[in-house]
């Protein structure tokens, strides 16, 4: 499937956030730009942290419940929020609505979240209560809010899989609102398509300031530091209860949906406990900012793609920070910057020591497997337009764009990708943006005169030039929100990118996965007997990712092989 116009192999890279000044090369391309190990710019020894607490605060308006109250006296502020037991559901189980409100009646509607949003269901009159923020001394980020259940909503058999939110809205006195979100998965993974969509609520649940600390801030008086523990049984501060990184994702959701992809959800519970339903589809979709991932999520969509399997990455700044479950997942572990000197897993298991994946101690950075990396200081820096690289590349046929053409309107923006020394040796990078604007927010913090963004997409296979592959497309859009906001209709030229994204996923729906055969057979028997040749091939014959090779391997093997 390689194209003819990408034989020549050099990407000028247009620069890096984190590099000292000058110390880029810029450049022309003529074909699709390529991308060579041998090629990188240098890469310092120890990368810069950037300082959150340096960063301007954001106005509190969105960490708050929503509260629409009328003129002074006429009613007392309203009140509510809620949060789920769970993220994630299977038709038939109970969604378990926890709600704080002062109102004495409330309501609770489901709506899918897509372009429509139409309502799915609704229960009115529901008697209120009202239950206080635990205290600081309870640690109620990461020990949770501990409201009783308010109401339990078995979920309908005959409810589609997908991304879902409640709103819950004041019935008495004044009117207040909050939303809180989930997902119904399908019963049998890969039933209804092959393609699936990886919920964000890693780095939802990262940001999350509710109950006083996330793993960025503290609002603890006379504590400075900040959290290292966060639990899911909270509401979500930001967003009116949709979280921080919600945007950006649902419009990527509602464009598959609408082009007929039909998506099943996941979240990453999902995959860290049960890494081998990844083996039901063809393509994995994440968009949202997946930031934070644990080890067994790691290894599950690396094997995956090793195996065939498709990636598609439209977002930016992903697999950055490794984190670890607890308490059956309820808690999320995430030492960040003080992982080195404080994470109890230094010394006795360094591979899970909660610091960034390049971090020379576990030294898996994500650019290795998306082609490219956040790149310092781009958050801070305005958005710019992606500029085409090779018109006649397949991800943008129809789109009658040509080379120095924009796709969309300012698709560079938020936090930002570059590949690095080491991405795959080589890649189509597809678009560029520089980025010179610095946010006036953000001045006096930036410390380099420019940013760069690119997105790439390569192929593991023979003919692309990876010996041994199997064919697993990745591509990496390396943007934050860019590229799901873009997909708005109010957005100019959004219909390009519409195009372009779903040229990218019906490309990789066009291969489908390899299935197992009996190299693989021979890899997991050879492993189970100690003779393994292939250690690049041998480490994934664990395909459940239990710690052991047996019978059970075998199964997953055979149900693959079968289909």
């Amino acid at each position: 499937m390689r194209r003819g116009c990408v034989s020549v192999l050099v990407l000028l890279i247009i620069g890096s956030g984190c590099a000292p000044k000058g110390n880029r090369v810029e450049g022309v391309t003529g074909a699709t730009p390529k991308f060579d190990a041998a090629d990188a710019r240098g890469w310092p020894e120890e990368l810069p942290v950037e300082d959150a607490s340096a960063w301007p605060e954001e106005s509190e308006v969105r960490d708050a419940p929503v509260s629409l109250v009328g003129p002074a006296g006429d009613d007392p502020p309203a009140y509510i929020e809620v949060y789920t037991d769970k993220k994630s559901y299977l038709p038939g189980e109970t969604i378990n609505f926890h709600v704080s409100t002062t109102a004495e009646t409330y309501s609770i509607e489901i709506y899918k979240d897509e372009w429509s949003r139409h309502s799915i269901a609704k229960v009115s009159g529901l008697a209120g209560s009202y239950y206080p923020t635990p205290g600081y001394e309870n640690e109620p980020w990461v020990n949770g809010a501990n409201w009783p259940v308010s109401y339990g909503w078995v979920v309908p058999d005959d409810w589609e899989n997908g991304s879902y939110f409640a709103t819950v809205r004041t019935a008495s006195g004044a009117f207040a609102y909050a939303y809180h979100p989930f997902v119904v998965r399908t019963r049998v993974p890969g039933s209804r398509s092959k393609v699936v969509f990886v919920m964000n609520f890693n780095t939802r649940n990262a940001y999350n300031r509710w109950g006083g600390k996330s793993l960025y801030y503290t609002d603890v008086p006379e504590d400075s530091h900040k959290g290292v523990a966060v639990t899911f049984l909270r509401p979500f501060a930001a967003s009116y209860g949709r979280g921080d990184n919600y945007w950006g994702q649902w419009q990527v959701i509602s464009h598959l949906i609408a082009a007929g992809f039909d998506p099943e959800f996941v979240t990453e519970r999902e995959i860290h406990f049960d890494p081998a339903l990844l083996l039901a589809y063809d393509v994995v979709v994440f968009a949202g900012h997946h930031e934070y991932i644990s080890r067994r999520i790691y290894d599950a969509i690396e094997a995956y793609h090793d195996r065939g399997g498709h990636l598609a990455f439209f977002s930016g700044n992903d697999l950055w920070w490794q984190v670890r479950y607890e308490n059956d997942g309820e808690v999320m572990v995430g030492y960040r910057g003080y992982a080195l000197g404080e994470d109890p897993m230094i010394g006795v298991d360094d591979d899970l020591v909660t610091t960034n994946w390049h971090d020379k101690l576990l030294n898996r950075p994500g650019q290795a497997l998306q082609g490219v990396s956040y790149e310092y200081y781009s958050w801070c820096y305005e958005a710019e337009d992606y500029i085409v690289q090779d018109s006649n590349h397949f991800i943008f046929e129809g789109t009658g764009l040509e080379n120095g053409d924009a796709l969309g309107y300012k698709v560079a923006a938020g936090e930002t990708d570059m590949p690095g020394p080491a991405s795959p040796a080589i890649m189509d990078v597809v678009l560029i943006a520089r980025r010179e604007n610095v946010k006036p927010a953000y001045i006096d913090y930036v410390q380099v005169d420019h940013v760069g963004a690119a997105a790439v997409y390569y192929e593991d296979s023979v003919e692309y030039g990876f010996p041994g592959g199997k064919g697993g497309q990745v591509f990496a859009a390396g943007t934050h929100s860019g590229w799901g906001t873009g997909l708005q209709t109010h957005w100019a030229n959004h219909d390009v990118l519409r195009i372009a994204t779903s040229n990218i996923i019906q490309h990789m729906v066009n291969a489908p996965r390899p299935r197992a055969n009996l190299q693989d057979l021979a890899t997991a028997v050879s492993y189970w007997l100690g003779q393994c040749e292939l250690p690049n091939r041998c480490e994934h014959a664990d395909i459940n990712f239990d710690g052991i090779i047996d019978m059970r391997d075998f199964a997953y093997l055979a149900k693959d092989w079968s289909k």
